[in-house]
């Protein structure tokens, strides 16, 4: 072989060594510097972890969060998971979107984020013209006489685009979270003192489990008896002892028929034990439909509901009238009912309280496009993986 033949070769083997180098320097350093990383990026909270750092300081004096007056803090963790809650509907939307354009072309890595259409435009081609043209024929009569057909039609429009937008988030959410690995930020911790009022606050498993599930709920509220049943799934798989679930009672108003139900559930435990609570609890949440029926005022349908369920449990006599004639009085003599109100407006700084709601080791639980059941267990799964 040529001499200079021989020096090309070693040049061109030399640069191929450097690139192999160079690669396996930029996959090292991939490996230590996150945002190079595509696979193993944790998406925490954007609010900050550590309340011991300063939050504000004046001349040679510094408060760190815990520092401040509760109430301030309150507000600041208000602020927090509004921002929180905002800023998941925005990456959800984006998600959202993105998922179509990955499925359509069957690679994450094709699909370019800066052309993906929007929700409305997605919406748009579901609804059509003939569903608007359905609807306003249909509700022809019910509109103001001598009104503009087109404006009418517009706003059907406007109105089926929002509903299906949604409805369509929300349902591609749970395909996205069955069939990949997505990931959202996480919510800012909440200290769970804040949430819990001892004496309002029953706890069904080990006060020593791993893992602390707090319910906030009321007797009637959507899709109760699935969100108790999920409850019931979950204590089986990780047991009492990994898992222990408090249940916070909470209505939209001091006194109607929820509230009573409440109230009377609590009577219940006061007047006779804690297992007839529970008992008490689990047929409620499974008769939510029938519940959730009545109206918000009718005192007397809940009064029959609760009386029902005294006998079915089998409680003795006495004690169903102590129970019953406690749960009756709805005055501010009946100190049970101060305590449960008082427990329901601690809870006044979680913005968009909607029930059920849950929170799992003081973080928000998001339960938009996915049941408690897969929301807990993902987390958890992933907790015994680090």
């Amino acid at each position: 072989m040529k001499r200079e033949n021989i020096i090309v070769s070693v040049i061109i083997l030399t640069i191929v060594l450097g690139y192999f180098v160079f690669l396996t320097i930029s996959r090292q350093e991939a490996q230590k510097n996150v945002f190079l990383n595509r696979q193993k990026v944790e998406i925490e909270t954007l609010a900050p972890r550590d309340e011991n750092l300063n939050a504000v300081r004046y001349k040679s004096r510094s408060f760190n969060f815990n520092n401040l007056p509760l109430e301030i803090q309150k507000q600041i963790k208000n602020e927090q998971i509004r921002s929180h809650l905002k800023i998941n509907t925005l990456l959800k939307d984006f998600l959202v979107r993105f998922h179509k354009e990955a499925k359509d072309k069957k690679d994450v890595f094709s699909v370019d984020p800066e052309k993906l259409p929007s929700l409305a435009e997605i919406s748009m081609a579901r609804v059509g013209a003939e569903k608007v043209e359905s609807i306003y024929k249909k509700n022809k009569n019910k509109f103001a006489k001598g009104h503009d057909p087109v404006v009418i039609k517009q706003q059907i429009k406007v109105e089926l685009l929002s509903n299906d937008a949604y409805e369509y988030m929300v349902n591609v959410v749970a395909e996205i979270r069955k069939s990949s690995q997505a990931k959202l930020p996480s919510s800012p911790q909440v200290p769970e003192e804040w949430l819990i009022t001892p004496s309002i606050s029953p706890s069904y498993g080990e006060k020593e489990a791993a893992n602390h599930l707090i319910w906030i709920g009321f007797y009637g509220c959507t899709n109760c008896s699935q969100f108790s049943n999920d409850l019931g799934l979950l204590l089986q798989k990780y047991s009492l002892k990994d898992l222990r679930v408090t249940f916070i009672p909470w209505s939209f108003n001091d006194i109607d028929t929820f509230s009573y139900l409440n109230l009377a559930a609590f009577c219940l435990r006061e007047n006779t034990s804690e297992q007839n609570f529970w008992r008490y609890h689990s047929v409620a949440m499974n008769s939510s439909d029938a519940i959730s029926s009545m109206k918000n005022n009718d005192l007397k349908k809940a009064q029959d509901f609760f009386q029902k369920i005294l006998i079915s449990l089998k409680i003795p006599k006495e004690d169903q009238e102590k129970a019953f004639t406690c749960s009756k009085n709805l005055g501010p003599k009946n100190e049970l009912l101060m305590k449960l109100i008082s427990a329901k407006r601690k809870l006044e700084f979680i913005p968009n309280l909607v029930s059920p709601t849950a929170f799992l080791n003081g973080r928000l639980l998001d339960l938009e496009g996915t049941s408690l059941f897969e929301a807990v267990d993902l987390e958890l799964s992933q907790v015994k993986k680090k």
